[in-house]
């Protein structure tokens, strides 16, 4: 990219009326699915949407007394396909290619792919100060967030600051499938200067969460526990055990045990701790008896403990809870050109669906 084609730039669009958006912005998942495809076709309305001159934003979300705070702008599709946006996940053509024979059809409201960055002091400076003026938007939204906006002035801040998310790399949080189909569009129209609709936060501006593992049952506790002599230390324990990096809950025959990860690890996403569980124990657990089937199903941090306890409980099975990685970790995965394992960490929250409309 060169000075006269910044990779993070202020774009033209429609932003919901204050009026209306209680009415119009809705949570992704109640309008879209994760690669952003409007699954329930809602109706857009034109009329809700003001238009606005090429402007950058500042997009905040609160819930109680936690905020999370980012940029939405303009991104390069060509900086995705050089590698300047990198990413961390696989993605499954058949998804890409839904979503491109979606946006052939529709003109519903941009899904905001989420990306990180490491923040510079330009970003820290304007990003403050803007939220020290009376915003656009601000409504009680979906989820419990409330839901503000700030337009950035066209001038010095504003042109210091997209100068300086441009210098740097960009990595995608969520929403993979839809950068991934942003690529292909761009290559199929002859790599114009299309742009992806993104909200940029600092690397640590979001909040990780992982996926617990919970294996059915019946199984051997005494088996399953000699899966983890080699390589961890195991210590049983009154409590359920906090999940932190290196170390991980089990849960197994009625108890709970603490699982440290002690052996080598190995570099990159092999190396994170749901891989070391993955490729030490889980690919050698027991077979399932006659007319059984073995899972491992991922299931998310916030899943009441005590409903997968009782779920052990009934079938035999066993629970392993994990802590999320770093957000470092997953930026070095996406550096080495790694993928993370299929669901191992997600980041929260998800940006409002609809609160821009792209003319």
């Amino acid at each position: 990219m060169t000075a006269s084609a910044p990779t993070v730039r202020p774009f033209a669009a429609g932003v919901v009326r204050q009026e209306r958006a209680r009415r119009t912005v809705t949570a992704m998942s109640e309008s879209q699915d994760d690669s952003g495809v409007d699954l329930y076709r809602v109706a857009v309305d034109p009329a809700a949407y003001a238009d606005v001159p090429a402007s950058l934003f500042v997009y905040r979300q609160t819930r109680g007394e936690t905020s999370y705070t980012g940029v939405v702008a303009d991104v390069a599709v060509s900086a995705i396909a050089d590698g300047q946006v990198r990413g961390h996940e696989a993605v499954h053509r058949l998804r890409v290619d839904a979503l491109i024979w979606h946006h052939g059809r529709t003109n519903s409201p941009p899904a905001l792919v989420k990306l990180l960055h490491r923040a510079g002091p330009a970003y820290a400076r304007v990003v403050a100060a803007a939220q020290e003026a009376a915003p656009v938007l601000d409504f009680d939204g979906p989820l419990g967030f409330r839901q503000t906006l700030w337009r950035l002035p066209d001038g010095p801040d504003a042109a210091a600051l997209a100068s300086e998310m441009s210098a740097g790399r960009l990595y995608i949080a969520d929403g993979h499938h839809r950068a991934a189909a942003a690529v292909e569009e761009w290559r199929s129209a002859g790599q114009h200067d299309a742009g992806l609709l993104c909200v940029v936060y600092p690397t640590d501006g979001l909040t990780l969460s992982a996926f617990h593992r919970r294996i059915s049952g019946p199984l051997d506790p005494g088996a399953l526990l000699a899966l983890f002599d080699d390589g961890f230390r195991v210590r049983r324990v009154a409590e359920p055990p906090t999940p932190r990096v290196g170390s991980m809950g089990l849960y197994v025959g009625s108890c709970w045990y603490d699982v440290d990860v002690t052996g080598p690890r190995p570099p990159g996403a092999a190396g994170l701790d749901v891989s070391i569980l993955q490729t030490r124990v889980i690919e050698h657990l027991e077979p399932a008896p006659p007319g059984r089937v073995r899972t491992v199903d991922a299931v998310p941090a916030a899943t009441s403990l005590d409903d997968l306890v009782a779920r052990c409980d009934l079938e035999g099975g066993a629970l392993v809870t994990l802590a999320p990685p770093p957000a470092d970790a997953v930026l070095e995965v996406a550096d080495a050109g790694e993928v993370m394992p299929p669901k191992a960490t997600f980041f929260e929250p998800k940006p409002a669906a609809g609160m821009f409309l792209r003319r």
